[in-house]
């Protein structure tokens, strides 16, 4: 952890005061462990003419040589003045993407053994209703933007730390099933876009479109609703899926791809063996190779195994029906 401040060549501005029931300044944050709920703020005290407020947390201690933005929030109105833990922004607001380009708060997740972390949640007092962003700019866009309008700021810093030192986790989930058809009728649905949303068990899989794939390369659209999974209000969206291995009637494996990126770089797949009876099926999930910015961060696996069970009964009954 670097003893430098990362708003000490920012203009000067005054002073005020916020105050947290979820974070205490000076004191520890909890490991985010996945549960990026956002902090509950309040604030009082801002300068004459505020018009609006812009809330952003900041990782000046990330390995990445630009340290790590974890949430930034442009044109509070200036009748707010406090932000409920977990709760939606209020009307006019909205959430730039982070770091990760998620529009979401990512909780704190140094990585393991890398020492403290302090994280600042700083409320900036504007004197413009609206700072004019694009709602995709990135927060340091954000800070530029916003740098001469700045009447004041309210700081809380909290440190974060992850030791390394618990036991290993594993990446990957592997569950079979046999499955009384040939592995060609299996495949069949796996390769078929509309396929991944008849068999899918999380209920976030709406609808696909394009047409079966036939090689690694090969892409397709899924419409998604994460509300199923009530983890994080992402709502609904579109994913691109992309065919990382393809060997018709043995394996099918994918990544998801969603927004600019950086992308995950999770795997999904399935693979078939001939077996008395018809064809053992092997669904697994490995997130070994997410990508750094998501090392750590124990977001991971998104589908449960309990979920990868499902679907391959799901998968049996869906090939059976179209057979049928």
């Amino acid at each position: 952890m670097s003893a430098s401040n990362p708003l000490a060549r920012l203009p000067e501005a005054a002073t005020f005061t916020v105050t947290s029931t979820t974070i205490t300044n000076g004191a520890t944050l909890p490991l985010s462990e996945g549960k990026d709920v956002s902090p509950q703020l309040s604030w009082s005290g801002a300068p004459e003419g505020t018009k609006s407020y812009a809330v952003t947390v900041y990782d000046p201690d990330a390995p990445t040589g630009s340290g790590f933005w974890h949430w930034a929030v442009a044109d509070i109105p200036a009748t707010v003045t406090e932000l409920a833990e977990g709760a939606s922004l209020p009307e006019g607001a909205f959430a730039l993407p982070n770091d990760a380009r998620v529009t979401h708060y990512l909780g704190a997740a140094p990585p393991a053994g890398h020492g403290p972390h302090r994280y600042f949640f700083v409320v900036h007092a504007l004197d413009v209703e609206t700072l004019g962003v694009p709602a995709d700019a990135t927060p340091a866009f954000l800070g530029f933007t916003m740098s001469s309008h700045i009447l004041g700021r309210a700081i809380l810093i909290a440190t974060a730390e992850n030791p390394g030192d618990g036991p290993k986790r594993t990446e990957r989930i592997e569950v079979s099933r046999l499955i009384p058809a040939p592995a060609e009728a299996v495949f069949a649905v796996l390769s078929d876009p509309k396929g991944h949303v008849d068999i899918d068990a999380s209920g976030m899989l709406l609808d696909a479109d394009g047409d079966p794939v036939r090689q690694a390369g090969d892409r397709f659209v899924v419409h998604m609703d994460r509300e199923a999974l009530g983890d994080r209000p992402l709502g609904k969206y579109d994913v691109e899926v992309l065919i990382t291995e393809f060997a018709p009637d043995k394996e099918i494996a994918w990544t998801v791809e969603a927004g600019k990126g950086p992308h995950l770089r999770h795997v999904y797949g399935y693979r078939l063996e001939p077996a008395d009876g018809g064809t053992l099926v092997t669904s697994y999930y490995d997130w070994s190779e997410i990508a750094p910015e998501w090392k750590g961060r124990l977001v991971f696996p998104v589908v449960p195994e309990s979920a990868l069970k499902s679907t391959l009964g799901i998968l049996e009954r869906t090939v059976r029906r179209r057979a049928a």
